[in-house]
């Protein structure tokens, strides 16, 4: 309400929903608003019509940031990144090839595990050429079954060095294909009344 004896400013304005103004209905620097909409419009200075504001919160109105030039935090509920790749780093997102191809999980060799995992760790060991995950005590081989030439699956394979100490799981007993030989320093604890059976 204005003051009195005072001349209200009335900006051009429409009450129509959804209705933006024509650029020659506007003068540069001239504000346009939608008053059901609760949107400003401006010419820009390539005499665009364009939305230069809206009502806080109208989320649905945000249609591209591509005009961003710097990233949207975490914490504004952003990628912290300005690509696709660069937002799965920093979300600790599982890269992939395509949306039909394949994940793309990390691999390395032995030596280059976690210095700290934690439960349902998963990689793949390129010492042992197989997928490996953690169970929160040791590392283990994860999948992989029998394998053999032309689609069979006979063969269960085995290495035979041990080159770190392993406890078996707990309940468990286990079996390996020899000679096997533990190199010094490393040792194998198997639980009392359970069993390693070397073949």
């Amino acid at each position: 309400m204005p003051q009195p004896g005072s001349t209200p400013i009335i900006l051009y304005h429409t009450t129509t929903a959804l209705a933006v103004p024509s650029a020659g209905n506007l003068s540069a620097g001239e504000l346009a608003v939608n008053v059901t909409d609760k949107k400003i419009y401006s010419l820009s200075g390539g005499g665009a019509v364009v939305q230069v504001a809206a009502a806080p919160g109208a989320n649905a109105d945000i249609t591209s940031l591509s005009g961003l030039t710097t990233a949207l935090s975490l914490a504004q509920g952003g990628t912290a990144a300005t690509t696709a790749a660069g937002a799965r780093t920093s979300l600790s997102a599982v890269a992939y090839t395509t949306t039909t191809g394949s994940a793309v999980i990390p691999a390395s060799t032995t030596a280059n595990r976690d210095g700290s995992p934690a439960a349902g760790y998963f990689r793949f060991n390129t010492s042992t050429n197989a997928f490996e995950g953690y169970s929160g005590t040791a590392w283990g081989s994860v999948g992989g079954g029998a394998t053999g030439a032309g689609g069979d699956q006979v063969f269960q394979e085995n290495q035979l060095v041990v080159t770190t100490s392993y406890t078996l799981s707990t309940g468990k007993s286990a079996m390996s294909v020899g000679p096997i030989t533990i190199n010094s320093g490393a040792t194998v604890t198997v639980p009392a009344n359970y069993r390693w059976l070397v073949l």
